[in-house]
């Protein structure tokens, strides 16, 4: 299947928003307190994404969204503080919300979008990739892991929780 790597729109923000519940189920079924919250992804925070630019979605050749992440370039302020250190101090893209379509899930998918979040990022004028998750969601620290980036420590979101925080140099 022939999947296209595009900005979001306005439009996509229901579709976007029923991905966010998929993934909060799923990881709630695996007994993993990631987006379980009230800081967990919601339709309005891929809103927000989309307004500012920085939301992107893998979209099937029918219309449909098989992952969607935020690709937001500039310093993040979940990843100014660090236990641990990051690979190099250079302009970085930060990849949050990474979500897949449970129709497509373990078929690559996730790891497709990245790959793609990485050439934007590196037209964006980035030299480095940032991401985290949490230390319990194994899938998605292979996903990562798998795509090329270096464990680096642990960073706490706006929430104060802990995350397992990756880089990688472009």
């Amino acid at each position: 299947m022939e999947l296209v790597f595009e900005k979001a729109n306005v439009a996509d923000v229901p579709q976007i928003g029923a991905l966010f519940e998929q993934g909060r189920a799923f990881l709630q079924a695996q007994g993993i307190d990631q987006w379980q919250r009230k800081h967990s992804p919601r339709a309005a925070v891929a809103e927000a994404d989309i307004a500012a630019g920085n939301g992107y979605v893998l979209r099937t050749p029918e219309g449909g969204i098989a992952a969607y992440a935020a690709l937001i370039f500039g310093i993040d302020p979940g990843y100014v503080h660090i236990d641990g250190s990051w690979l190099a101090d250079l302009p970085y893209c930060a990849i949050h919300r990474v979500v897949t379509n449970a129709q497509y899930r373990g078929q690559g998918i996730a790891k497709q979008l990245l790959h793609h979040c990485h050439l934007t990022a590196k037209a964006l004028g980035a030299q480095a990739v940032r991401i985290d998750t949490h230390a319990d969601n194994k899938i998605m620290q292979r996903v990562i892991l798998g795509s090329g980036y270096q464990y680096c420590g642990v960073i706490q979101t706006e929430a104060g929780d802990d995350r397992n925080a990756y880089e990688m140099l472009l």
